[in-house]
């Protein structure tokens, strides 16, 4: 019991060094908080607690703390919080301990320069491909998803509810690139990148949202989980996506970007692409995408969000359940990376119809439900 007691008193005084180590013995500024901010004690504050948690402080997170002091009372050091963060610190806490998180996932290291609609071989290493058995034993693949963890696929459930009747939905595919090859290889500035052999994992569970229905060819809630057999190993061409973990992350809105989906789905030929490819697309403001569905008698709510809509340009049959994905940075990262925001769900019946976008789950709206049913035990 000594023991333990000098053990915690000691653990104690590294993190007040740690944090009174940020000023370098200078009196210390007192910022100002933002208003989604309180001035609160280093204790309460849990990206604080995080860092000094951690006994070493780079220069980095030195500065940050910097930014953050707000007012020093009675010895104690306090801090601009968000509080909106730290209400959310349990969801985010759950989403943690078995969803990756950066550089975990969604990281990609070459420079962020693009083929048009071809991808290099490494491209977008979460994409699934989801294979169906068919009555004459011939395989089919007719629906997309994305690896969230090392057990779990996130797709569209209407890729497990609308498919005939005497289908089975059997295994995924990972790591696949060219459909017609195995393992694939492509040459870029003159130098021949092969990848893995693809992996294919069977199914044994599909969790469909329990408040999934369809209205003709309208979707809605079309969100599921497919549990793997096994976990996946993550290698250089199989890896996770990130998820919008953050508040903050979870409450943009993404309408006002150029996000990207990538797929194997119809091209513009009519034919589905043996090879991955993607596609661009502009988000368009809720408003003017309920006018245009409107008009052919379909709802769209605010857990749906709508892109494309360009003659053209857009996700297609065979798409379905792929991810809707944005590039850059985001908070609590350091690194460029990317982050689904969305999975195709459903859109005009002629793909790319102008003044018609297409419709995507909002990922943001289910993360409670994904976390709940995505553990790995």
């Amino acid at each position: 019991m000594l023991f333990m007691s000098y053990f915690i008193k000691l653990i104690m005084c590294l993190m007040l060094f740690s944090i009174a180590s940020v000023y370098s013995n200078k009196k210390p500024k007192h910022n100002t908080c933002s208003p989604e901010e309180s001035c609160l004690p280093h204790f309460e504050c849990k990206a604080v607690t995080n860092l000094t948690s951690k006994g070493f402080l780079t220069q980095d997170e030195r500065a940050y703390l910097r930014t953050k002091f707000c007012k020093r009372i009675n010895y104690l050091d306090h801090f601009c919080c968000d509080t909106e963060s730290d209400q959310n610190s349990s969801l985010d806490s759950r989403l943690s301990s078995h969803l990756p998180s950066v550089p975990k996932c969604g990281i990609y290291f070459q420079d962020k320069i693009t083929l048009g609609e071809n991808t290099f071989i490494d491209e977008y290493p979460w994409y699934a491909l989801i294979q169906y058995l068919k009555p004459d034993n011939e395989i089919e693949h007719r629906c997309g998803g994305s690896l969230i963890n090392k057990r779990f696929v996130l797709t569209a459930a209407h890729c497990y509810r609308r498919i005939p009747k005497k289908w089975k939905l059997s295994k995924v595919r990972l790591g696949e690139w060219d459909q017609r090859t195995n393992p694939d290889c492509q040459t870029i500035e003159n130098e021949v990148i092969c990848n893995n052999d693809h992996l294919e994992v069977p199914v044994v569970e599909v969790i469909v949202h329990p408040e999934y229905y369809s209205l003709g060819a309208a979707q809605y809630n079309d969100i599921a989980l497919l549990k793997l057999q096994q976990d996946v190993e993550y290698t250089a061409w199989i890896k996770p996506i990130c998820l919008p973990l953050d508040s903050r992350i979870r409450t943009t809105d993404f309408t006002s970007h150029n996000l990207e989906v990538a797929g194997f789905g119809l091209t513009e030929t009519g034919y589905a692409s043996p090879v991955k490819k993607r596609v661009y697309l502009d988000g368009v403001a809720q408003a003017q995408c309920q006018r245009s569905y409107r008009t052919i008698g379909v709802r769209i709510f605010d857990n749906q969000i709508c892109f494309g809509g360009m003659d053209g340009k857009d996700s297609c049959n065979g798409d379905s359940g792929s991810p809707l994905m944005k590039f850059g940075k985001f908070p609590h990262s350091k690194f460029s990376h990317y982050m689904q925001v969305g999975l195709v769900s459903f859109g005009p019946k002629n793909c790319g119809t102008d003044n018609f976008p297409g419709v995507y789950v909002r990922l943001a709206d289910y993360m409670d439900w994904i976390i709940d049913n995505s553990q790995l035990n």
